[in-house]
């Protein structure tokens, strides 16, 4: 428990800035605002493909697309003959962009815990994502050079935490990314600590109780602006007033549930109260897709899945030069197994039978996380259409889970067109973007093959007509010896979290081989230590999670050099946070 207290205190310390070893994408300087991508294949939506085409961008727009295009004199030209070109990828639902909220320390409950002031428990629906954005943040490089060229975000928060707004990921102020203001209203069943509404059933009951009184005030505003003699002048209201446009129904509400039980609750309030609603999220929706057809609601579907856990015990039994490594922090895929055996029957009589109810169990877990990877393909196969965002996803894992969701049954057309058509028509900006057609906003993603494919890369990013190049990182592996080689992390490292508001540190050690890493870490406010998990070593790409009371799982993921290495911490929940370290003891290399 004190461990957990040090790595709390962590989290709440730090600025939550993403420090993902990314490129950050800088923009090359331009002389002209006119390009011309030529003889590109440009898949202009969906099962809509061009050969052989040429894009005109001038002023922000698509000027022209199509064969046989003469390229403008002003023109900068860009030879596509071996590219692919799409439609700039729209996000849904995210807080790319927003810092995460500095909690107070040893904060004082309410004096009336069972009505609290109510920015204490999570009730902002005032607050505006306009005033909130960091264009600093470089979560929204490392967005944009996963190919997103359009980010819905919303305020960081609780129940109710305030509007969002739909932005560019090319402007270099919160005024410059804004294309949209007060898109929606963002709400979650997300509890307050240790007051009112403390509990999922209590954030609905507030949330009728506020309902209720906003519709009445509603009604006192109109008799006033009817008629005001003689009536007193109705008390404005911050919070209620909101919600107004939610009652007139001018606002929608994207309501984010990470559970099935949380879809259901969220489909009951909003029945009950009639306001309109995007359903995000949406973790289990495999367990109610039949509801979600009934109710017919938008949906924004979570790119963010569950990785499969790893035992040392199918490390030790598989020959380690007979398994390619795992992507680092990247959830595996799956082998081909229609039925992985799950004994349903299977009874544990004697001690001599938990062997067999741990392997029957580890077939149930299998068939669960199947589930997550098929959610898409379950929602589309029964006809529901869906956007998806990346809350709570790192950017590099984005087109990686993309793919793992296509490879359990979700097919590319539907996959680009969450990505960009439907995103589009949810989030109600069709008429500007999401295809690439003649007039509209050329945002633009530009790909040296077909994007879903694991090899490609993007090469370019147009945002607005501004032109941003990716380069991609430098990927060491087993070419060779020497620098080359892999490193082995075994040994005691000493790691740092930094900010401008201080340091905290600790130590890591890590025993074993490739076969079977163990280790644990250390926090240097606390004399406990956590075990890891899941170690992986991907060349000089290191990567392992551990576990904390109450946080849950936190993932790390670093480049390993001989004596150092640099990444990031994820606390689930709070965000990334920066992490380097150096070693203090340990092999210098290793070469399997």
């Amino acid at each position: 428990m004190r461990l957990f207290f040090g790595f709390l205190l962590l989290a709440v310390l730090l600025p939550q800035q993403a420090a993902a070893q990314v490129n950050s994408g800088d923009e090359v300087p331009e002389v002209t605002r006119t390009f011309a991508l030529t003889n590109a294949r440009v898949v202009q939506a969906p099962g809509r493909v061009m050969e052989q085409a040429t894009i005109i961008v001038r002023d922000g727009l698509i000027a022209a697309v199509g064969p046989d295009i003469e390229v403008p004199f002003d023109a900068e030209e860009i030879p596509a003959d071996s590219f692919v070109v799409y439609a700039g990828f729209i996000d849904g639902l995210s807080h790319t962009g927003i810092p995460e909220p500095r909690e107070q320390r040893n904060r004082e409950r309410p004096d009336d815990p069972g009505d609290p002031p109510n920015e204490e428990a999570g009730i902002q629906p005032d607050r505006d994502v306009h005033g909130l954005l960091d264009p600093e943040d470089k979560r929204l490089a490392a967005l944009r050079n996963a190919g997103f060229t359009t980010v819905h975000v919303v305020p960081r928060g609780r129940m109710l935490p305030g509007t969002g707004a739909i932005i560019l990921l090319g402007g270099e102020t919160a005024n410059e990314m804004v294309y949209r203001a007060r898109t929606a209203m963002f709400a979650q069943l997300s509890p307050a600590r240790r007051m009112y509404p403390g509990t999922d059933m209590a954030v609905m009951a507030k949330l009728r109780q506020l309902f209720t009184e906003a519709k009445r005030r509603q009604h006192l505003q109109n008799l006033y602006s009817e008629d005001p003699a003689g009536l007193e002048r109705p008390p404005f209201d911050p919070v209620h007033n909101s919600l107004l446009p939610v009652l007139r129904e001018e606002l929608p509400v994207y309501f984010h549930t990470q559970s099935a039980l949380d879809l259901h609750r969220a489909l009951e309030v909003q029945s009950e109260l009639g306001f309109p609603v995007v359903l995000t999220g949406l973790n289990q929706s495999f367990d109610a897709v039949d509801k979600l057809r009934q109710a017919g609601h938008a949906l924004i579907l979570t790119l963010d899945l569950p990785v499969i856990p790893g035992t040392s015990e199918s490390y030790e039994e598989t020959p380690a030069d007979s398994v390619a490594a795992p992507p680092t922090d990247a959830p595996e895929k799956l082998p081909e197994i229609a039925d992985p055996g799950y004994d349903t029957n299977l009874r544990v009589q004697s001690q001599a039978d938990l062997e067999a109810e741990k392997a029957n169990l580890e077939k149930r877990r299998e068939i669960e996380h199947r589930k997550y990877l098929a959610n898409a393909a379950d929602l589309a196969s029964s006809g529901l259409a869906f956007g998806f965002s990346t809350l709570g996803v790192k950017p590099a894992d984005l087109m990686g889970n993309v793919r793992l969701m296509i490879d359990n049954g979700l097919s590319e057309d539907a996959a680009l067109a969450a990505l960009t058509t439907t995103a589009a028509d949810i989030l109600g900006v069709a008429a500007s973007m999401g295809t690439v057609e003649v007039g509209k906003m050329a945002n633009l993603v530009v790909a040296d093959g077909p994007v879903f494919e694991e090899k490609s890369k993007i090469k370019y990013v147009f945002v607005d007509g501004k032109r941003f190049e990716v380069e991609q990182p430098a990927r060491s592996g087993r070419q060779g010896r020497g620098d080359q080689a892999d490193l082995s992390p075994a040994g005691r490292w000493s790691f740092t979290v930094s900010s401008e508001d201080g340091n905290v540190g600790g130590t890591i050690t890590i025993d074993g081989s490739a076969t079977n890493w163990s280790g644990t870490i250390t926090n240097d406010l606390t004399d406990e230590t956590a075990d890891l998990t899941n170690i992986r070593l991907d060349g000089r790409s290191l990567s392992f999670e551990f576990s904390l009371p109450e946080l849950g799982t936190i993932s790390v993921s670093v480049v390993v050099s001989e004596d150092s290495f640099d990444g990031d911490v994820t606390v689930e929940g709070i965000g990334a946070m920066p992490i380097s370290g150096s070693r203090t003891s340990g092999p210098e290399s290793y070469h399997p």
